[in-house]
């Protein structure tokens, strides 16, 4: 199923008049929407999987929409009930995946099956699915753009080409994220998470060698891959860059943002926590976006300077406070990539972020990287950014993401490996 109307141009549109849209959906609009022009089959191209609301979810959105900024024959493939960013302007084929029945086992078994489950290097079914679907609706794509490893299937006959996120590559590196992953010190979650890396680390490799191309996110991955004789093409994931906002006025915002504002890895009470003793401009604010906590609260209390809870907010509603903020505060230990970082450079804001892989390579000189274990570095690098020229600072960041991380060259990375692998399978 899809949604059943095509809207073009960018979206200001609320969440309303999205699940209005969508409860327009039916099959026999799909059919009529997104059956290619005679002879178009081999341009088709098919992103998926959007089947969740983190970075994964938001590379599918901004990947369809590049490629159709380009004027690309695009589909997005989306689970039916994930909520889409905003009111999109491709079209969406909406697909209910089979549900594995439940076998009634528990106890032993069922740890086992998990276990089994995690570990299990295979292809998990999906794409085929969504092969069938379009096929049984006469749509054959010309490549699959796939977000996640595990879509990747040998057996469907079509190009495959896959992102690759996570660096290093290798397994030592995998296993030690393992401590920044589990959310509680109990040996079933540690067990539970060690299981889920190993087998992460086999559905990458698997993926990475199945697929007839790999798109890696940094050129560190990128060089990685190409040691290991990987056919890859760098391909940033991109965004929506607007106008750079004047932000010459006496007023600061700060800005941090989580889904959940006391996530561990995200460590916003960590820097809320370094920054009880500072003593900001006069005027200084900062705004929270996000799911809060007592912990956070309390230690939002403990500032000497006005802070402002704005809730959880939809993606373009966050954009639109990035437009009136003027400093990112960006705490995250473990992203395979920044995509809320990137967001806040291509809305103008000067970026305060870990001086670790990607973030580093995402900034490369751009506003200010701390050390990414000193609170005391992370206090001195915000201070810095205070004092010296936001606008000017927010406008370098601006420039960078407006070359490096727009639809424009999201989509012609993207359409680079597409061409080449064509080039290589003779078509």
């Amino acid at each position: 199923m899809r949604e059943s109307i095509r809207f073009s141009g960018n979206s200001t549109n609320n969440s309303c008049e999205e699940s209005e849209a969508m409860n327009a959906v039916t099959e026999s609009n799909f059919l009529e929407a997104v059956h290619p022009e005679p002879g178009s089959a081999s341009d088709l191209l098919v992103v998926a999987w959007l089947y969740n609301t983190t970075g994964l979810g938001t590379w599918c959105w901004e990947a369809a929409h590049a490629l159709q900024e380009l004027g690309q024959n695009v589909i997005l493939i989306a689970a039916q009930n994930v909520q889409l960013p905003g009111i999109p302007a491709v079209e969406v084929a909406r697909i209910g995946l089979a549900k594995t029945p439940d076998s009634g086992r528990r106890g032993f078994a069922t740890a086992t099956s998990t276990v089994k489950r995690h570990l299990s290097a295979g292809p998990d079914g999906v794409l085929a699915e969504i092969h069938a679907f379009l096929k049984s609706r006469g749509v054959q794509p010309g490549t699959y753009l796939l977000n996640e490893s595990f879509l990747v299937d040998p057996h469907i006959p079509c190009r495959q080409i896959v992102t690759a996120w996570a660096y290093p590559v290798d397994l030592l590196s995998y296993l030690r994220k393992i401590p920044l992953l589990v959310r509680d010190g109990s040996a079933r979650s540690f067990l539970h998470t060690t299981f889920s890396i190993i087998g992460l680390w086999r559905k990458d490799w698997r993926g990475y060698r199945a697929a007839g191309s790999v798109l890696p996110v940094t050129k560190a991955l990128l060089s990685s891959l190409h040691r290991r004789s990987i056919a890859a093409n760098l391909a940033y994931p991109g965004t929506s860059v607007g106008p750079v906002k004047d932000r010459g006025s006496s007023e600061i915002r700060l800005l941090m943002a989580a889904v959940d504002l006391n996530e561990p890895r995200k460590r916003i009470p960590w820097m809320l926590d370094a920054m009880k003793g500072m003593q900001p401009p006069s005027g200084t604010t900062l705004q929270l976006v996000g799911n809060p906590d007592s912990s956070v609260m309390r230690a939002a209390d403990q500032l000497g300077f006005p802070v402002e809870f704005l809730g959880h907010l939809m993606r373009q509603d966050l954009q639109k406070v990035m437009q009136n903020a003027h400093i990112f505060c960006f705490g995250s230990l473990l992203d395979d990539w920044g995509y809320v970082l990137v967001e806040a450079m291509a809305n103008g804001l000067v970026p305060v972020a870990p001086d670790i892989s990607p973030f580093n390579e995402i900034l490369d000189g751009v506003g200010v990287c701390y050390n990414a274990y000193s609170q005391e570095d992370f206090v001195r690098s915000l201070n810095s950014a205070l004092a010296c020229g936001i606008p000017d600072r927010g406008r370098q960041a601006w420039d960078r993401a407006q070359v490096l991380f727009s639809r424009q060259a999201f989509g012609r990375a993207i359409l680079e490996s597409v061409e080449s692998l064509a080039r290589r399978c003779g078509s």
